[in-house]
């Protein structure tokens, strides 16, 4: 049984390019799709970065996000998240076959 629900991402939007301006200051090129982040209790709206264009993913696809794959040591002995999210195919529930009647 698994007892944690992962949250599910929607892919919102086609893939956008910013640019940004690293801790150096050089200029560099952001991937990123607008998506919604949605559990139990909440809905969001997230961006999801990728590196490549050919990383984009098809718009209304739903992925889950596998949060445990992601947890990184952080400062001072806690735990943080990576910045770059694991998703994995969202597999859904299917409604279990009707009993065929004699």
């Amino acid at each position: 049984m698994n007892l944690i629900e992962a949250p599910v991402i929607t892919i919102a939007g086609p893939a956008q390019v910013r640019t940004i301006t690293d801790a150096k200051g050089f200029a560099k090129q952001l991937h990123f799709q607008p998506a919604t982040l949605e559990t139990a209790q909440m809905r969001v709206q997230i961006d999801h970065e990728f590196d490549t264009p050919d990383q984009a993913l098809a718009v209304g696809s739903k992925w889950q996000w596998d949060v445990t794959a992601d947890l990184v040591p952080g400062r001072y002995g806690r735990t943080d998240l990576a910045r770059r999210r694991t998703l994995r195919p969202l597999v859904e529930a299917k409604p279990a076959p009707s009993p065929k009647a004699a």
